[in-house]
């Protein structure tokens, strides 16, 4: 995370605003509208989770893991993103990206996970298809094809600073626009020198947007991390928000700060850097009660096996204290007893901001 001392701020504007309160520490924001809290049903709700498919994660920019995986030609990844079926592929030096769905019958080109290739072949009647997406034969069709038309459906796929991303919409907005603060904010950090040491995937029976509320803001350290809150001081913990992105940071115990950065971008994307390496995390619905978390581990070359496998494991076990709150949460959201209150101006502006982007996206304002 950032240190402390240089994220400075208030929560003037945002407080004045909703509450006609004075100043406090918790963050500063000046690009969005405080909406009211979500109901219920918004958690739970299938139809709701379509919509959020459609007018989110097939129009952000979502984080698929480290660029190192596609470095050799014919390399290709293929997992489903928000229940769209993707791969990315290197073309001979160019990064691709198509729906992995074929054009005859929605065969899949490949499995999901990851291997190399010189050409996709559909799993389901052998069609195959250049690594361009192009159409370049159809197994014993027995006819003429306008294969000019047949193409596979293509996704764009962008790199920044060894980061893979892919964006389902026909005209995304550029990806160091869209990154916003997370670009400069991470300018100190050598993420090129970072090497991938670990890869995990995680399935929580919790919806999306309850996992990206909880990472929003640091008021349930004191009671669900114990560990963290050993070192840092949650009393302090301050979001900043800026655009559609917001700035973590908390003093540590002792008083010194840290030398990180904490960044988080809406809808999935979280960044925690260190100067000895950072963590990439990735998280996207797979259902409308179920979120998929990857994470990334990246870590300086000169950085002991001991110290890396220390870091992932502390990892991992906030990860799972996490998860253990939020799926008691999904849990009661369910229950038809819960209805949205206040939300604090001191701790839950991060929270605020995700309300007010998914309502935005949805044209519900």
């Amino acid at each position: 995370m950032l240190p402390y001392a240089e994220t400075g701020g208030s929560l003037t504007a945002w407080r004045n605003r909703v509450c006609g309160q004075g100043e406090g520490e918790a963050g500063v924001t000046n690009d969005f509208e405080p909406v009211a809290p979500l109901p219920p049903s918004a958690y739970v709700d299938p139809e709701r989770y379509e919509r959020e498919r459609l007018s989110i994660f097939a129009k952000e920019w979502i984080a698929i893991g480290d660029a190192a995986q596609l470095e050799r030609p014919g390399a290709y990844l293929a997992l489903t993103v928000a229940n769209y079926p993707i791969v990315l592929v290197n073309d001979d030096g160019l990064l691709r990206g198509f729906h992995n769905v074929c054009r005859h019958r929605a065969g899949p080109m490949v499995w999901d996970g990851s291997g190399t290739c010189r050409s996709f072949v559909c799993r389901y009647h052998g069609w195959a298809y250049g690594l361009n997406g192009t159409l370049k034969s159809a197994r014993d069709f027995g006819g003429p094809l306008p294969t000019e038309e047949l193409s596979l459906h293509a996704v764009t796929v962008a790199e920044w600073r060894g980061l893979l991303f892919v964006n389902l919409d026909a005209s995304p907005t550029p990806l160091l626009t869209w990154l916003g603060v997370l670009a400069p904010q991470s300018e100190a950090f050598d993420l090129e020198g970072f090497v991938v040491s670990h890869r995990s995937s995680h399935e929580l029976s919790t919806n999306w947007k309850v996992y990206a509320e909880n990472y929003q803001e640091g008021y349930h350290i004191p009671l669900i991390h114990p560990s963290l809150n050993k070192q840092v001081d949650s009393a302090r913990y301050h979001v900043e928000v800026v655009g559609s992105a917001s700035i973590h940071s908390a003093p540590t115990r002792d008083g010194s700060v840290t030398n990180g950065a904490w960044l988080w971008r809406f809808p999935s994307l979280a960044l925690n850097i260190y100067r000895s390496g950072m963590c990439l995390e990735s998280f996207w619905p797979t259902g409308p009660v179920t979120t998929r978390v990857e994470y990334t581990f990246f870590f300086a070359a000169d950085t002991s096996d001991e110290e890396a496998e220390a870091a992932v494991d502390s990892s991992i076990r906030i990860l799972e204290e996490d998860r253990k709150i939020c799926e008691s949460v999904q849990r009661n959201l369910a229950s038809g007893i819960y209805r949205p209150q206040v939300l604090s101006p001191r701790h839950e502006v991060g929270v605020q901001l995700v309300h007010s982007l998914v309502t935005r996206a949805l044209n519900e304002g």
